[in-house]
């Protein structure tokens, strides 16, 4: 008799909202380890990397570092210890550049 409570009362389905320009879940091309804890590889070339999400406070901007590192780009492959130095932090990601040389 009174279904129409039942239907007003009922709270909306909510679903995830989408950011432009971002998927939602990034493309991993591999892993790097600082310290103990280990992070995902966004992007990544021969001058160095993106790690993303990055919501630690382990290093600062112009730091340098050491890491391990677990990855590929195309046909090349990054693995091993390396030191690198932070370039930038920003929305929750960290670019840094290779002071070791891969190649």
């Amino acid at each position: 008799m009174f279904d129409f409570l039942k239907i007003a009362n009922k709270k909306p389905t909510r679903r995830p909202v989408r950011l432009p320009g971002r998927s939602s879940a990034p493309e991993s091309k591999g892993t790097v380890k600082i310290d103990r804890f280990v992070f995902n590889v966004r992007e990544l070339n021969k001058k160095g990397f993106i790690i993303d999400p990055y919501d630690k406070d382990l290093i600062i901007t112009g730091q340098r570092f050491r890491f391990e590192i677990d990855a590929r780009d195309g046909e090349d492959i990054y693995k091993g210890r390396a030191e690198g130095v932070v370039t930038k932090i920003a929305s929750g990601a960290l670019a840094a550049a290779f002071v070791t040389k891969f190649f």
